[in-house]
């Protein structure tokens, strides 16, 4: 199963890096028009928890499975510095409000942690995923939200915690 999803988001990172690549000059990976995620799982697993939409891939016994994801305006994220980096928060903030996220105000996580993490309500597990691998990347992780959120979080949907590794 985590190779199926593995290869999904391969293919994932794949388009995007085209998109990236792309001549239009502008430099910056946009994915507010983006309301879907596409990508090829094992014919036994999914990568969504959304009600996915999936169709044979002809020739194989894979899948392609497609993650609904809201479109970015609609998804409050609140950004925690843990990486002991001054203004690492604030700089992660700008690069999402640009990329049309509703964001709020940065904040210091109290403790530092070594690795970044991408912690959503439940019902934004796929915005999660978006947010981990194509905004934060550096190896940020996908977690639930927390039974017990920082403070400040207030009605965010999605925390993302830098790590060291940010």
């Amino acid at each position: 199963m985590r190779g199926a999803v593995l290869i999904g988001l391969a293919v994932i990172v794949g388009i995007v890096g085209l998109q990236i690549l792309d001549d239009n000059n502008t430099g910056v990976s946009d994915v507010t028009g983006l309301t879907s995620v596409t990508g090829i799982t094992g014919s036994t697993g999914s990568t969504g928890s959304t009600s996915p939409t999936r169709s044979t891939v002809p020739g194989s016994s894979a899948t392609t499975t497609t993650l609904k994801i809201r479109p970015t305006s609609q998804v409050r994220v609140k950004v925690y510095n843990a990486s002991g980096i001054q203004g690492n928060a604030q700089k992660i903030t700008n690069m999402l409000k640009a990329n049309g996220y509703a964001t709020q105000a940065p904040a210091n996580n109290p403790t530092t942690r070594p690795t970044s993490v991408v912690q959503c309500r439940a019902g934004f597990e796929n915005d999660a995923r978006l947010l981990a691998l194509f905004q934060i990347a550096h190896g940020a992780t996908v977690e639930a939200f927390p039974a017990n959120p920082p403070a400040g979080s207030g009605d965010a949907d999605c925390l993302v915690i830098l790590g060291t590794n940010s």
